[in-house]
């Protein structure tokens, strides 16, 4: 876990560096800035550019990580595979944006609301796909070759900064909504070359093949996992997205309900960011573990990972639950309604956490199709649960789907890889890390408040941190984290 740990204690500073600009972005400027339409809109844009940009690459990124290996060879520019990767997103990339062009007159009638930004602006949502198609492609071929802090600081950290000053400017000297819209999609692009000009400058930008292109036995291989992996790529964008998606078309007022989810949903999903961290960090030496069948090294990669995600996220979770009326008392009041989604979302990616990385482990595995077919199912349960839930229950039915789907998959995924491989997240530790969990929150009711929502924010937060970390190093929750200090 040492290379791991260091990348993944790096992607989490850079991670939570951006989180702390996205707070900036979407809980102080964004919904005081534009109408809760148009800000609902952007979200819309960016949720549907996610989703069709997983759907066209076809399992690409995992693809990519897993057969790695195999084309490694710094000699002949790893035989050509970032040409071929890049080439095959020109093409699906094309496809989606013709397509998308060719159904603008139905999505718009699907989105539709009573200014018809949909109608309007929607077709910016191109530039923006072109954008997140060729940077996943290159975040996965940067983190094959163990890169995985670039990719973070630019997504998560450069592009939420190019964000703020857009609407910092937009605050200052407000621009006509089309022309903010043109200035906000062109972001992503920036972003994806900025990407690109990293991979350039560390030596590994090479687009010529060094060798054959695809010999017909990777072919074989590479395709199948492709087409099994799509649905588990999706799983990691649709939640969250797909509720944004739904809830645009099943409620009145689709795009400003759409706003609300969209804030609720950033504070509950913060916590799943050291778990995305960590994964980042991590799935290249999973694969190359099972291609060894080295099944010591997954063991402790595993349950690393859950006691990790475990101690962080319950801390998170912590803090978000004891703060969260003074958090959306800082939003316009049409927001307040959603502090009971943040909740539940948070609650979500809390339990999602506690389980480490064994969508990850199965994916690199040989059983990569049960990855594939519990997505699926994750997939079904969430649109169902959005479809019968959101028109009875608005946005808060969206984050109950998200949490039932999301713990019924879970459970099973844990209980294949205990019975298939004897791989194990759960120790004694983790009981004691929840009991950490609880007895913090029973903490919080007891800390004072001062009337004011900030300074009420930063006194539990300071007393829950003074109190959390010192328990969890006493309690031996931090081996990995210490581990890597000593070494440094």
């Amino acid at each position: 876990m040492g290379s791991i740990a260091r990348q993944a204690v790096w992607n989490t500073v850079f991670t939570y560096l951006g989180i702390a600009l996205g707070f900036v972005n979407v809980v102080l400027l964004y919904p005081k800035v534009l109408a809760p339409g148009e800000f609902g809109l952007t979200r819309l844009m960016m949720a549907l550019v996610t989703v069709v940009a997983q759907v066209v690459l076809f399992g690409a990124e995992n693809t990519v990580i897993r057969f790695f290996p195999v084309f490694r060879d710094p000699a002949r520019q790893h035989r050509g595979l970032l040409g071929m990767i890049l080439l095959f997103g020109t093409v699906v990339t094309a496809a989606a944006c013709l397509l998308l062009w060719a159904m603008h007159g139905v999505l718009s009638h699907v989105f539709g609301d009573v200014h018809d930004l949909y109608s309007k602006h929607g077709m910016w949502l191109l530039p923006m796909l072109a954008g997140e198609t060729f940077f996943i492609l290159l975040r996965a071929y940067s983190r094959a070759l163990r890169r995985t802090v670039p990719p973070i600081i630019v997504r998560e950290m450069l592009l939420r900064l190019m964000q703020m000053i857009i609407i910092l400017y937009q605050a200052w000297r407000p621009l006509p909504f089309d022309q903010f819209i043109v200035v906000y999609s062109s972001v992503f692009v920036l972003a994806t070359l900025l990407l690109a000009g990293d991979l350039w400058r560390a030596g590994h930008f090479h687009l010529r093949p060094g060798g054959h292109w695809l010999p017909t036995r990777l072919r074989r291989s590479m395709f199948p996992y492709g087409r099994y992996t799509l649905t588990a790529s999706l799983t990691g964008v649709v939640l969250g997205n797909i509720d944004q998606i739904m809830i645009g078309a099943l409620l009145g007022d689709g795009l400003s309900q759409v706003a609300f989810y969209a804030v609720a949903f950033y504070f509950g999903s913060v916590i799943a960011a050291p778990g995305r961290a960590l994964h980042h960090a991590a799935m290249p030496a999973v694969a190359d573990a099972w291609k060894r069948r080295d099944m010591p090294v997954l063991r402790r990669i595993y349950s690393g990972s859950a006691l990790t995600q475990t101690v962080v996220s319950g801390f998170l979770f912590v803090l978000m639950w004891g703060s969260i009326d003074d958090l959306f008392a800082m939003l316009p009041p049409a927001y307040a309604g959603a502090a009971h989604v943040a909740t539940v979302v948070g609650l979500a990616y809390f339990l999602n956490s506690m389980v480490g990385l064994n969508q990850g482990i199965i994916a690199m595995s040989r059983s990569y199709r049960l990855d594939a077919w519990t997505s699926i199912v994750l997939l079904v349960l969430n649109v169902a649960g959005n479809f019968l839930l959101v028109r009875t229950f608005g946005i808060v039915g969206a984050a109950v789907a998200t949490l039932l789907s999301m713990l019924l998959v879970n459970i099973y995924r844990t209980g294949y890889l205990f019975r298939r491989y004897g791989l194990w997240p759960f120790d004694r530790r983790i009981v004691f890390a929840l009991l950490l969990v609880a007895l913090m929150a029973m903490v919080l009711p007891w800390v004072p408040f001062t009337g004011s929502p900030l300074w009420d924010i930063v006194l539990r937060s300071a007393v829950i941190t003074i109190a959390y970390w010192p328990a969890a190093y006493v309690l031996g929750l931090l081996p990995d984290l210490l581990a890597l200090v000593r070494r440094r």
